[in-house]
């Protein structure tokens, strides 16, 4: 199987809240004129491994590159994707062709000119190794470069998100030069290089990452969109990633000045509110908490009834409180998108959500041939403290009903390798999603397949007919559809949606709901 494509599946694990927004510009009028200068120190809980953001689509990833490199479109704080790299377009009236012309003046951290051909590239190498591109690929007849400041993309078939998910990830806009004869593991830091307005100064692997201010960055001139959208002033000279993989080190070091930024876990809110030296805010968007089972042959769970019986199992309320620290942070619901996610957000499939039976679960799993005594097999990671618990509350509910369990732990990279590397060699793992994300092909939950073998027809026949869709409201209706479908097959089991937050130093003035990404923040005096 080529992991490739398997990393982009895995959006929010993957790009988890890459894509989210932010309201900078209320938050930077209350906070001042903004000073220039000085370094941020952000901690985060995993190397990013690779700075390639179609190869390596992890949430670390993601956050660290999005301060250098752009797309054609970038979401708003409202969801709304906004040209960035794109001046003006067009539609042609049967929506089968749309041109793109670019901003003019816009180069790469190396100097070189923003051309066509760039983005030609950047978005076949998207086609061929992103989830979300292969999805749309059998729409698209042709992207290609009229000339230098003009891209064409020409459909077979109208594509309703199509925009949505050129604002997506996967679309960052990288050198052409850069891209020819990549292995699977994508470019090297060498050829790092994007649009944005922080370049890579540094990377001692393991360790810290440092970005510096791209002084040729061409911002756009919206201050008022927020989100990823808009105005990016680089007002901080550089900004420092620190690898801080354990929870009591990133809180000790909040407390004690090591880093100004962090996001730790749920379940540390509650101590970090009540830290009057510190500033608590609650981000917008969010994760949904899954219980992925496994498709494949060779699993426990490849019979459907194994898949219902571990829905009726998990008592989701409790795990929710007992790993989701603060009531403010979660949101008991079943949905794959975020309440804040307003075109996305359906309350389809909440009566199996909502239900909660181990009596008839052990009846089920005895049916699936899953007796006392079966050992079931869980992977997870220690990089994000959530999965782990998870994992373990997983573990007492199936020792109740007499089943044993086998938990693997791994660092995040490796877990994924591992549940690759044999597809039919494990039964659950666990995971978090970006929930804020727009289109269908974009979304985890709905495009699995490749991770747990839960394609099927009826999934793309919805996904084709959500495709096709032409007024929100035909949207809004199959997403409906798509969410019962998914709480039918149980490709995933959702346990909630949580809100993020971030705690960092009251120096840090102008950073909105941007997660780690501090274009237009810097540091009081």
């Amino acid at each position: 199987m080529n992991r490739t494509p398997l990393l982009a599946a895995l959006a929010a694990a993957a790009t988890l809240l890459a894509g989210c927004m932010g309201g900078a510009g209320t938050t930077a009028a209350a906070d001042g004129p903004p000073v220039r200068g000085g370094n941020l120190t952000v901690a985060v809980p995993t190397d990013p491994q690779s700075l390639d953001m179609v190869a390596n689509p992890g949430q670390v990833t993601a956050q660290i590159g999005n301060m250098m490199y752009e797309k054609l479109f970038e979401v708003d704080q409202h969801f709304v994707a906004r040209p960035m790299l794109v001046d003006t377009f067009t539609t042609s009236p049967d929506r089968l062709a749309y041109t793109f012309k670019l901003r003019q003046g816009v180069t790469f951290q190396d100097g070189n000119p923003l051309t066509a051909n760039d983005v030609v590239a950047s978005l076949q190498r998207w086609q061929k190794s992103h989830r979300t591109g292969q999805l749309v690929t059998p729409d698209i007849d042709a992207i290609t470069a009229p000339d230098p400041a003009t891209v064409s993309i020409k459909l077979k078939r109208p594509r309703y998100p199509l925009i949505d998910e050129l604002a997506g990830a996967g679309t960052e806009i990288y050198e052409a030069k850069n891209l020819t004869g990549l292995p699977a593991t994508g470019f090297g830091q060498d050829k790092a290089i994007g649009t944005g307005p922080y370049k890579l100064k540094s990377w001692d692997i393991g360790q810290q990452l440092v970005l510096e201010r791209y002084a040729g960055y061409k911002s756009r001139s919206e201050e008022d969109w927020g989100g990823q959208a808009g105005a990016k002033h680089a007002y901080l000279d550089t900004v420092t990633y620190k690898v801080v993989g354990d929870q009591d080190a990133l809180i000790n070091g909040l407390q004690t000045g090591q880093w100004d930024h962090a996001m730790p876990a749920n379940d540390q809110y509650e101590q970090l509110k009540a830290n009057p030296n510190l500033v608590v805010h609650n981000l917008p968007g969010g994760n949904e908490n899954v219980v992925i089972p496994n498709f494949n042959p060779g699993s426990k769970f490849a019979d459907p009834r194994a898949r219902q019986a571990l829905n009726l199992l998990l008592d989701k309320p409790a795990i929710n409180a007992a790993t989701g620290g603060s009531k403010d942070l979660t949101i008991e619901t079943g949905a794959f998108a975020s309440p804040d996610n307003k075109a996305s957000y359906s309350t389809a499939g909440d009566d199996v959500y909502r239900q909660h039976d181990p009596a008839r679960a052990k009846e089920l799993l005895a049916q699936a041939g899953i007796t006392a005594g079966a050992t079931i097999h869980i992977v997870t990671t220690n990089s994000y403290p959530e999965f782990g618990k998870w994992a373990v509350l997983i573990q007492d509910a199936l020792g109740k009903i007499g089943l044993q369990t086998k938990i693997d732990t791994f660092d995040f990279a490796t877990m994924l390798g591992t549940l690759t590397k044999d597809p039919g060699g494990w039964d659950i793992t666990t995971l978090f999603f970006d929930s804020s994300l727009t289109s269908p092909a974009q979304m985890p939950a709905l495009t699995l397949g490749t991770l747990n073998g839960s394609t099927s027809p009826e999934l793309d026949g919805l996904m084709t007919e959500f495709n096709a869709s032409t007024t929100p409201e035909q949207a809004k209706a199959v997403i409906d559809k798509l969410q019962a479908f998914t709480w039918k097959q149980l490709s995933v089991i959702t346990l909630s949606q949580s809100r993020l937050y971030a705690a960092y130093t009251p120096r840090l003035k102008g950073y909105g709901d941007f997660y780690r990404v501090f274009w237009n923040s810097w540091l009081a005096a």
